[in-house]
């Protein structure tokens, strides 16, 4: 079910992948972020048209990951994403690769998806930049700024008017995936939300909220560190860390099985992420 935010935000938290928005502007729509089965891109376009009206002006890409760009193409051409993420989106033209990144964060969706990926066109990116981008859509004042963090090509989008802001998987409501991490620069980035001035919070899983979103993930990040480091103190090895683990529960497994995960993927998470903190912290 699409939900409505300040009148003139979409946005779908049910299809499998990430969260997809809309934001409907006097030049256009607005995507940020496509679904990621093709069937769910096509229904999306059918619902954004016939809840405004209007055609689409640009996509706007959070991350390269393929959750979060595969329907790209049945949506528009005119993606906008950061320069480093553009490089992401053409890897996962490769086919067999893309097939390989599925299979492992969805082994039970493959079979039935795959002919759909072997006749899948990967959008390069129309718009590329590297620090911060803004669209002047008429009414509508649209920033996209880089924070990297989740991902080399991390950014989030801010609506000015309406103190809205799209954090891409910077926020989830799950635990997150940590595979090219940037630790210290994502709790960064959690900070210079938490100081914006902001109303609504679409992540890039989960439920649309508000700040306490903001405040909810950056708590988790500090007790992910505390606990990863004093595991270290105590001389556990990272299997360990995860058998002893109270922040593993940090979020509501339902939340997990909603997304089609295997519950195996948040302990693999989780030795990725006490890899990443410790081998930052020597640094």
């Amino acid at each position: 079910m699409v939900q409505t935010y300040k009148k003139r935000i979409f946005v779908e938290t049910e299809y499998m992948g990430a969260n997809v928005s809309c934001i409907s502007t006097k030049k256009g729509l607005v995507l940020i972020d496509s679904p990621f089965l093709p069937r769910d891109a096509e229904d999306w376009a059918s619902r954004i048209r016939e809840l405004t009206g209007q055609d689409i002006a640009y996509l706007i890409n959070t991350d390269h990951h393929f959750d979060h760009v595969m329907g790209n193409a049945v949506l528009t051409e005119n993606v906008i994403c950061h320069s480093t993420a553009a490089k992401g989106i053409s890897f996962l033209g490769n086919k067999q690769a893309l097939k390989q990144i599925i299979r492992g964060a969805f082994p039970d969706v493959l079979a039935d998806i795959e002919p759909d990926i072997d006749n899948l066109d990967i959008v390069s990116p129309l718009i590329t930049f590297e620090k911060r981008l803004t669209l002047d859509m008429g009414d509508a004042t649209i920033i996209l700024e880089f924070v990297a963090g989740h991902s080399p090509g991390t950014i989030l989008v801010y609506l000015a008017e309406d103190r809205a802001v799209f954090t891409g998987d910077t926020v989830e409501a799950q635990f997150p995936y940590f595979g090219q991490a940037h630790f210290s620069a994502w709790k960064e980035t959690l900070r210079k939300i938490l100081l914006m001035d902001i109303e609504v919070v679409v992540p890039g899983h989960g439920p649309v909220g508000g700040k306490e979103m903001v405040e909810k993930y950056a708590c988790f990040f500090q007790n992910l560190e505390e606990e990863v480091k004093d595991f270290e103190l105590k001389g556990l090895t990272i299997e360990e860390m995860v058998e002893k683990s109270g922040v593993i529960n940090f979020f509501p497994k339902d939340e997990v099985a909603r997304e089609g995960l295997p519950q195996s993927w948040i302990g693999e998470q989780y030795k990725t992420a006490a890899r990443v903190i410790l081998a930052e912290s020597k640094n």
